[in-house]
C-alpha cells in the first residue's frame, strides 16, 4: 500500500493576484485532481469581516466565500482557515482605527497587551468558525514576530512567555469552540524555546515551515520530541531573489522541497501544508499567479503523478535556463513551453503563463545588460572621450528596441489576467512592466 502523509494540504493565500469564483472552482477542482484532501485558506482582507469592519479590499463577498466553502465540500476537500492572530497584520493595522494596536509602532505586529487585543481575537475566531460550520481545524498563524516584547508594556515581560500566554490563550479558545489549533513554530525553534511548546493548550498542532531543501530538519525532529502532534510545511510558491525583480521562480527547487515534505511526511505519519504566497506580506508586490506553482503542485499531490509528466525534463532545463539568466536562452525557452503538449485547458494556461514569466526575466536581463554598458562607457569618456555615433548605436538605441518588447508584454499578460479572471491587475502592471517602462525611458532621457 502507498504511504501518503496523514494530511496532505494545500495553502492557498488569498493577498495576491487571485481567480474569480467561477475560475477558483476549477481550481479547486484541479487541486483535488492532484490528491490534496484539504485547502488552507489564508484570507487576510478578502472577505469583509463584521470583526474588522472597513477592511475589505475586495476579493470575495461573504456569499461568494460561502459558495466556495460549499464547492470545496462538494469536492472532498477538507477546509482549514488561517487567520493571524499577532504578526503579519500589516492588512488591519494600516488602518487608522487599530493604528494604535500596533507593537512599538511596528506596523505588521499588535501588543499582546492591549486591552482589546484578546476580546477582539476571540471574536473574530468566532466570526471564522461561523463561517466555516463543522471545521475540525483552524490555523492561527503566529509566525515572524520580529518585534514581540519591544513596546513599553511588554518590554518588562519575557517576550517568548508573553508570546506562548497570548497564543495559548487563543488556542483554548479555539479548542472550545471545537476547532484544533495549528500555530507556525519558527518562534519556538528560531528564539531557541522549544522547552515551550509542551506548555502549548494539549491538542495544538506545532506547524514547522522549510522551504529550503528537503527533510529530515533539525527543527522538526527536535519539534516532534516536544510531546506534541505536528506538521510540516513546504513552500509551493515563495518568493526570494524575485521578490521584485521577478515574477516566477525556478521550478525545480519548489519541486524538491514539495516532493521531499510529502515523502518525508507519509514515512514519519505527519502531516504536511504546501504553502503558496502571493505576497511576501501584505504591504508587498505581487509574485505572479498560482499558474506558476502548477508543477509543485502536481509534485506536492502526488510526487509519483509529476515523475510521470511529461513537462518533467523540460521544467529541470528550465531551472537551469533561469538560473543562468542568459537572454538568448531564456528567449528559446519561452518559445519551447508554448510547443509542450497540453492535457487539459488548464494546462495550456500554465504554459502561456510560463511563457510570460520567462520573457519577463529576458527583458529584466536585456534592460540591466544595456543600462550596464551605458554607465560603463558613460564613465569611460570621461578618460578617453567618447563617439556620440558608436554611442548611441551601443547606449541609446538598444533601449528604443527594447520598448516595442515591452509593449507586447504588456499586452500578451493583460490578456492572461483577463481570460483567468484574476483580481489586482493594474497594480501587477503598475509594479512590474510601467516600472521597467519607466526605467527605459529614464535612460533615454538620459537619467542615468
Amino acid at each position: 500500500m502507498k504511504l501518503k502523509p496523514k494530511h496532505n494540504w494545500l495553502h492557498l493565500d488569498l493577498k495576491g493576484a487571485i481567480p474569480n469564483p467561477e475560475k477558483m472552482r476549477e481550481q479547486l477542482q484541479f487541486w483535488k485532481e492532484c490528491g490534496y484532501d484539504g485547502v488552507v485558506l489564508e484570507y487576510d482582507d478578502r472577505i469583509p469581516w463584521k470583526t474588522w469592519p472597513g477592511t475589505w479590499r475586495g476579493g470575495y463577498t461573504l456569499e461568494e466565500q460561502q459558495s466556495l466553502v460549499r464547492t470545496c465540500a462538494d469536492l472532498g476537500l477538507e477546509v482549514i482557515p488561517l487567520i493571524q492572530v499577532i504578526g503579519h497584520l500589516e492588512w488591519l493595522l494600516k488602518h487608522e482605527d487599530w493604528r494604535d494596536w500596533r507593537e512599538n509602532g511596528s506596523g505588521n505586529e499588535l501588543c499582546p497587551l492591549h486591552p482589546e487585543t484578546l476580546p477582539r481575537l476571540k471574536q473574530w475566531i468566532d466570526e471564522v468558525v461561523e463561517l466555516h460550520p463543522g471545521i475540525r481545524f483552524l490555523h492561527l498563524g503566529a509566525d515572524e514576530t520580529w518585534n514581540l516584547g519591544t513596546c513599553e508594556k511588554c518590554r518588562k515581560h519575557d517576550p517568548m512567555k508573553l508570546y506562548q500566554e497570548h497564543v495559548s490563550e487563543l488556542c483554548r479558545h479555539a479548542l472550545g469552540k471545537g476547532c484544533r489549533p495549528l500555530i507556525w513554530a519558527d518562534m519556538f525553534w528560531n528564539e531557541k524555546r522549544l522547552d515551550l511548546v509542551p506548555q502549548l493548550p494539549e491538542g495544538t498542532i506545532p506547524v514547522d515551515w522549510q522551504y529550503n531543501g528537503i527533510p529530515p530538519y533539525e527543527s522538526t525532529e527536535k519539534l516532534m520530541q516536544c510531546g506534541r502532534e505536528i506538521m510540516g510545511a513546504s513552500g509551493a510558491m515563495i518568493g526570494w531573489w524575485e521578490h521584485c525583480f521577478q515574477v516566477q521562480s525556478e521550478p525545480s527547487g519548489r519541486i524538491r522541497n514539495v516532493t521531499g515534505w510529502y515523502k518525508w511526511a507519509a514515512e514519519h505519519g505527519i502531516g504536511v501544508i504546501h504553502t503558496t504566497w502571493t505576497r511576501g506580506a501584505s504591504l508587498w508586490n505581487i509574485y505572479g499567479p498560482w499558474h506558476g506553482a502548477y508543477p509543485a503542485f502536481v509534485a506536492g499531490g502526488d510526487p509519483a503523478r509529476w515523475e510521470s509528466h511529461p513537462w518533467r525534463t523540460f521544467m529541470e532545463e528550465l531551472s537551469d535556463t533561469m538560473l543562468r539568466s542568459q537572454v538568448p536562452e531564456l528567449r528559446k525557452a519561452a518559445e519551447e513551453l508554448l510547443t509542450l503538449p497540453a492535457a487539459s485547458p488548464l494546462e495550456k494556461e500554465v504554459l502561456r503563463w510560463l511563457n510570460l514569466a520567462v520573457r519577463y526575466q529576458a527583458l529584466q536581463q536585456e534592460f540591466l545588460i544595456h543600462r550596464a554598458t551605458r554607465r560603463t562607457l558613460t564613465r569611460v569618456a570621461d578618460f578617453v572621450g567618447r563617439d556620440d555615433g558608436m554611442f548611441r548605436k551601443n547606449c541609446v538605441k538598444p533601449f528604443r528596441t527594447l520598448l516595442p518588447k515591452v509593449d507586447e508584454w504588456e499586452k500578451d499578460a493583460r490578456s492572461f489576467w483577463q481570460d483567468n479572471g484574476l483580481s489586482d491587475a493594474e497594480e501587477f502592471m503598475a509594479t512590474h512592466i510601467d516600472l521597467l517602462r519607466k526605467d527605459i525611458a529614464d535612460q533615454l532621457a538620459g537619467n542615468v
